[in-house]
């Protein structure tokens, strides 16, 4: 071979040794903060069999840092591209990183720890990590800590590959102090003891996706109970015996009726090893369906002697929601976080069908139309409505996904869907689907393509409408008479963006003076006529959403609403009551039933109310009416008139459940000098309510009303309170409060401004109550001032905050507002953001809906 020959050779080499190293090198340059579709795609068809076996050493301290040590193994088909994990703190947090022969000289940018090919190879891979782990999401506190990974933080605490479709393996080890419990996915395999720290070794975990990884440790005190030959153990903070003792059995019961309904429904035994779960005091949401270690806000399980059959319900109904999950979103996971509704959709949908056997006494149908459609309404009739299934380019942007919508509304939705293939079919799909992806991930078309094989429904055309497409439908509706028959004619008001209508089914109720006539209507297209029954003339008054699975603004006709607003505490079926006044309240929002109208309605019909569900739900409007319609004048005149109903109905009220939702209703809307003095005397002591116990909860959320109105004595109440408070959680959060309740303005301002630092918007739900007293509408006016700089902190806390603190911080900051002055702080902060992020403008729209309206009228 020539010399020449030789170079040209050798020079081709580097050409191609370059445009290797350009490649990667380019894969490097392109990378995004968080996690984006074109690296989450990459690294799934890249790695497979991944396993974590991690070490935390758990401090006493919140001020010392947490060492770890990660070995991670996972398998590759080529090493065409590096390996990168994402790991979202400073560089210095990692203190090094070897593989299998030699330390790995890794880059780390934007999040990502980036591992080159030459120290890959094909097949098994082993690296071990040695790295400080990040606090954003191990949510630590003096005695305690647990962790929150979802959507995308998994990568905020450990090296990892924070995508839902990369299911790993777990094997955990914490060491903590002696005297702390700790629990994590899977069993305790030992405990190692040594003289004043303990270390938990846990079984390796089934494959799980990060978001579901967790684990928890503190002075945690535990209960364990069997049944149906399961070992469940609780782990919880409440100090108070008789709270714990009052409500312990209900918790495990109600955990063992989900899991029992489950395995007959879906025909798989309960996937994992362990069923453990773990209560804490400043938990973000309601519950977290970590595989074998659920995690839930105490309060939600803890329930007060107080508590009325709505509580107990959402009780039952909350658990049966994370159970389902163990089925619904850990057995089998959505791919890629723009289907996560599709997990919360099944938790909603089941939990409605378990908690039924358990409260044979609840209207069922009623239930679910008042847990769905209210809330979803109040986020797809405002600016910021999305489809349920949204885009998402990036996993960093994955918490502003959740909403109402995917929870409240999706539900409806899939309940039309079982209408639509039948109940044994629907559940034959869900079953194959679970089978079909069992401990893997599928997307929502995979589900649709199960369904399509076993029915003749264009289930096609239903999705696009219902399920990737945003807004809700507007029915308008009339009677006409013709030849001796009559018919309704319906014609949908809107379409969606793709110029479809959608199709539903529901119930048309007419009221006749004899009797009450109901319908099955299905609506397809712009319009529909049916044929009503001989005797039903044109004037006949009905009600087009009499259906637990109606879902829309149905517009009702003049003669409707006057018969509704004047008849409905007459109407024997509660489920129609329900409807009715959700449609009348509907109206009122639209401003086409005035709010005094209605709130005059609500009042004169309340005390009949013996359905507890609508009676809820009928406090609630009233509240509503109260604070966000109201001018301060208009409350002070309709005051007396309310609070004599509600106090009159608490102290008639037979049963703790309805005393309770009374009082909490007086509590709520409590405003003359008389009704002030009556809650101090509850408060005292002075006036104790026969046959309503009164917790220790209870009292502290009444001294921060009494705080509201009594300004002069707010420093006193308080101080008080936090004297007699035992529970040490409940007296910190209490003391975290206390100075947005000051009557001093210069505390309040101080106060406001230590939220604008991260570290002390630590404890969310306590954050969330504290703005919303500081926003109250008795001190509305004092408030704006906070508006814009809490919107201008809004992306920060998308950032720092888990997935619904962005929404209850917009809410708690502007549902007490009503003023011209607060709409245009709103109006114009948006009009110089032309660019802002959509779905954070999406949370300011709803956030903002009710404040937004009653302006757009005043105007």
């Amino acid at each position: 071979m020539s010399i020449y020959l030789r170079l040209s050779l050798f020079s081709l080499m580097l050409s191609f040794m370059m445009m290797a190293c350009q490649t990667n090198q380019n894969t490097i340059d392109t990378l995004d903060a968080g996690v984006s579709s074109a690296l989450a795609e990459q690294r799934a068809n890249q790695l497979e069999d991944v396993r974590y076996q991690l070490f935390f050493n758990i401090p006493d301290s919140l001020t010392v840092d947490i060492p770890a040590s990660l070995e991670l193994r996972f398998s590759l088909k080529d090493t065409k591209q590096p390996v990168i994990l994402d790991f979202k703190v400073d560089s210095s947090h990692i203190l090094g990183i070897r593989g299998e022969e030699r330390a790995v000289d890794y880059r780390f940018e934007k999040g990502h720890i980036v591992i080159p090919t030459d120290d890959l190879k094909v097949g098994e891979n082993n690296f071990k990590i040695k790295f400080i782990a990040g606090d954003l999401s191990l949510n630590r506190s003096e005695e305690y800590l647990y962790t929150l990974f979802v959507p995308d933080r998994a990568a905020t605490a450990f090296p990892c590959f924070d995508q839902p479709d990369i299911k790993a393996r777990y094997s955990l080890q914490l060491e903590v102090p002696a005297a702390w419990s700790a629990v994590g996915n899977g069993p305790l395999e030992r405990k190692l003891e040594r003289s004043n720290r303990n270390v938990f070794i846990f079984k390796e975990s089934a494959p799980i996706s990060t978001y579901l990884f967790a684990f928890a440790a503190g002075l945690l005190r535990s209960e364990s109970r069997v049944r149906n030959g399961r070992n469940m153990t609780m782990y919880f903070r409440e100090t108070d015996d008789e709270k714990v003792a009052a409500n312990v059995e209900a918790i495990f019961d109600l955990h063992a009726s989900a899991i029992t309904w489950l395995e007959n429904y879906t025909g798989i035994p309960y996937p994992f090893e362990k069923f453990d779960f773990a209560l804490f005091p400043t938990f973000q949401y309601g519950g977290m369906e970590h595989v074998g270690a659920v995690f839930y806000r105490e309060s939600s399980l803890f329930l007060d002697e107080s508590a009325t059959d709505n509580q107990k319900l959402g009780r039952a109904s909350l658990i049966a929601h994370e159970t389902a999950h163990m089925w619904f979103g850990d057995l089998v996971t959505m791919q890629w976080f723009n289907d996560v509704w599709l997990k919360e959709v099944f938790a909603n949908f089941m939990a409605a069908k378990i908690v039924n056997p358990s409260f044979p006494d609840i209207n069922h149908q009623l239930r679910f139309l008042l847990a769905h459609q209210p809330a979803a309404y109040g986020e797809d009739r405002s600016g910021g409505s999305h489809p349920i299934q949204q885009k998402l380019e990036n996993l960093k942007d994955a918490g502003t996904l959740y909403g109402r919508i995917i929870y409240q509304k999706a539900p409806v939705v899939m309940r039309q869907l079982e209408a639509l293939t039948g109940e044994d079919v629907f559940q034959e799909g869900l079953q194959e689907y679970l089978r079909s992806f069992s401990f893997g991930n599928a997307t929502w078309d995979d589900l649709i393509g199960i369904f399509d094989k076993k029915t003749a429904q264009d289930l096609k055309t239903w999705s696009q409408v219902w399920v990737k497409e945003a807004g809700m439908p507007i029915f308008q509706s009339s009677l006409n008479s013709a030849n001796g028959t009559t018919n309704i004619d319906i014609q949908q008001g809107m379409q969606a963006k793709s110029g479809a209508y959608w199709p539903e089914y529901t119930e048309l109720i007419l009221f006749t003076p004899d009797s009450m006539i109901r319908l099955p209507v299905q609506m397809l297209g712009a319009s529909t006529s049916l044929t009503l029954p001989s005797g039903i003339s044109e004037n006949t008054t009905y009600l087009l959403n009499g259906s637990d699975m109606s879902y829309g603004y149905f517009t009702l006709t003049p003669e409707s609403q006057a018969f509704l607003l004047a008849n409905l505490a007459s109407i024997a079926d509660p489920l129609v009551r329900g409807a009715g006044w959700m449609a009348l309240y509907e109206e009122c929002i639209r401003h086409q039933v005035p709010a005094k109208t209605l709130f005059t309605s609500l009042m004169g019909a309340l005390p009949s109310e013996q359905e507890p569900l609508n009676r809820q739900n009928m406090l609630s409007y009233l509240g509503t009416i109260f604070w966000q319609f109201f001018s301060a004048e208009e409350r002070q005149m309709v005051a007396p008139e309310l609070e004599s109903i509600l106090w009159d109905q608490l102290l008639a009220a037979k049963d703790v459940s309805a005393k309770s939702a009374y009082f909490q209703g007086f509590q709520d809307i409590a405003l003359s000098t008389g009704a002030t003095e009556q809650l101090y005397a509850v408060w005292s002591g002075a006036l104790p309510i026969v046959g309503l116990p009164f917790s220790e909860s209870n009292r502290i959320d009444l001294a921060c009303e009494l705080a509201l109105r009594l300004p002069d004595k707010a420093s006193a109440i308080l101080a008080q309170q936090l004297d007699d408070i035992k529970n040490p959680d409940r007296r910190k959060r209490l003391a975290f409060i206390r100075p947005a309740l000051s009557a001093d303005q210069g505390t309040r301002d101080a106060f406001f401004e230590s939220l604008k630092l991260a570290e002390n918007r630590h404890y969310e739900p306590w954050v969330a109550s504290a703005l919303a007293y500081l926003h109250h509408p008795l001190r509305a006016s004092e408030a704006e001032k906070y508006i814009l700089p809490s919107l201008e902190l809004m992306e920060e806390i998308q950032t720092t905050g888990d997935i619904f603190f962005p929404r209850q911080w917009v809410t708690a900051t502007l549902s007490g507002h009503q003023s011209a002055t607060a709409a245009k702080i709103v109006q114009q902060f948006l009009a110089e953001r032309p660019n802002y992020p959509y779905r954070l403008r999406n949370k300011i729209l709803m956030g903002a809906d009710m404040l937004l309206r009653n302006q757009a009228v005043a105007d």
